[in-house]
């Protein structure tokens, strides 16, 4: 944990507004503790369209996740209206299952459960008996909202039914319930608790339409958790619809449910809160211990995407390609006088040190002629008035005559022009 004390600046770490911790702002946060991380990297790359992730792929991922701290991952296989589970699905989950992670993998099927008309079309102990033969500890039954009084009795039994033969059987289970911010809240706590009578450890709420804004999503989970009988963690599922995957993840923790993310927000249609932004902005801007290893985000980061074949946005936050680049001239500048991972940096409220990301400065078209003195003397050279500005005439030169994408200058780049304008007093190409 990197801000244990709820401090606004902590020397090479971050430094951020102190309105943060003031009383008026936390007052009423009730993060869970420990704070109910659940990760969803696997199954959300699954469902990522037109990845490449091999199983090899997604065990090293595994392995990565393991190694980051993650300690609840969940899993899903879905029968889909088949007479069989998807393929792919049932693959995914032998493999990790079977790799011996030091995380706990709660597995999710559609068949588990109902939706109370009539007798389900897979029988829900068969579904029990298949994730047993894989090695599952925990499974998650869903419960979808019921159409009738009748179809939620039906609900209801079906649910005693197949989690007492499951715990028969030494499993444990979580209950998830889905659209959570869209179904009628009555009869969701009526589900709610009946699980929890029943025994589910854990409730696992699902808003994949994103309907919640994050001010709605904290008072949705107050009082939520104000009509169960009897306390039960919760974890919040969201999706990034209008951009607010992180912000709504972090409103569920603050008002007590533990947020599920993914490494890079890897999920379908407009993705899921990055693991990465949800952990660094709870332990930097609200003092939460996340249990993550922030200095290894940016490899994790790297290993996905690579794994999965999707590029890296360069303008992703925390582990994206200008996240920590220098190039605007006050940072330029401050990385040629200081160095690069000078602190506090010029731009920015965190290090990149804490998320273990790289930091380098590149000659864009704002530089100044102050930046070329303090190059030249880096280097070692005398210029003056005039050998300043043929320099930097000469750098602006060897930018303008880059036509495509990234039009900056590499430092060696930049060290090169400037080397060659004071030898000959003429401009040259980088």
């Amino acid at each position: 944990m990197i801000n244990p004390h709820h401090e606004y600046r902590v020397e090479g770490s971050h430094w951020v507004s102190p309105v943060n911790f003031e009383d008026e702002v936390t007052r009423d946060f009730d993060f869970p503790r420990p704070l109910g991380l659940i990760d969803s990297t696997l199954r959300k790359t699954n469902y990522t369209a037109g990845t490449r992730t091999t199983i090899d792929g997604y065990l090293r991922i595994a392995q990565a996740l393991e190694d980051i701290g993650i300690r609840d991952e969940s899993l899903n296989l879905d029968w889909w209206g088949d007479d069989e589970p998807n393929a792919r699905e049932l693959e995914l989950v032998r493999e990790i299952l079977a790799g011996g992670f030091g995380f706990t993998c709660n597995v999710y099927a559609d068949t588990l459960l109902g939706n109370g008309e009539g007798t389900p079309k897979i029988d829900p102990c068969s579904t029990v008996d298949l994730l047993l033969e894989l090695g599952a500890t925990v499974i998650g039954p869903g419960i979808v909202e019921a159409s009738s009084p009748e179809a939620e009795a039906r609900q209801f039994a079906q649910l005693a039914e197949v989690t007492e033969y499951a715990a028969s059987n030494g499993l444990a289970w979580t209950v998830t319930l889905a659209q959570a911010g869209r179904r009628d809240f009555d009869a969701m706590m009526r589900a709610a608790n009946e699980a929890v009578a029943l025994g589910a450890r854990r409730i696992d709420l699902m808003d994949s339409t994103s309907s919640l804004g994050p001010e709605a999503m904290r008072v949705f989970i107050r009082r939520f958790r104000s009509r169960l009988t009897t306390a039960v963690p919760l974890t919040m599922h969201v999706h990034d619809d209008f951009g607010l995957g992180t912000a709504a993840a972090i409103a569920a923790a603050a008002a007590g449910a533990g947020p599920d993310v993914s490494v890079n927000g890897v999920s379908y249609r407009c993705g899921f809160p990055p693991l990465e932004e949800v952990a660094t902005s709870l332990e930097v801007l609200y003092g939460v211990d996340t249990g993550i290893r922030l200095d290894r985000l940016q490899a994790l980061s790297d290993l996905v995407y690579e794994e999965i074949g999707i590029p890296n946005p360069a303008l992703k936050p925390v582990t994206g390609r200008y996240a920590f680049l220098k190039s605007t001239t006050a940072d330029v500048l401050s990385s040629l006088r200081d160095g690069v991972r000078t602190f506090p940096p010029i731009s920015g409220c965190v290090h990149a040190d804490v998320v273990g990301a790289d930091i380098r400065w590149v000659w864009d078209r704002l530089s100044t002629r102050a930046m070329v003195r303090q190059l030249a003397a880096n280097l070692g050279l005398e210029v003056d008035d005039d050998a300043v500005e043929t320099a930097y005439r000469a750098l602006n030169d060897a930018i303008d005559e880059i036509v495509e994408y990234p039009r900056w200058l590499t430092p060696e780049q930049a060290e090169a022009v400037l080397r060659e304008a004071v030898r000959t007093g003429a401009p040259s190409r980088a």
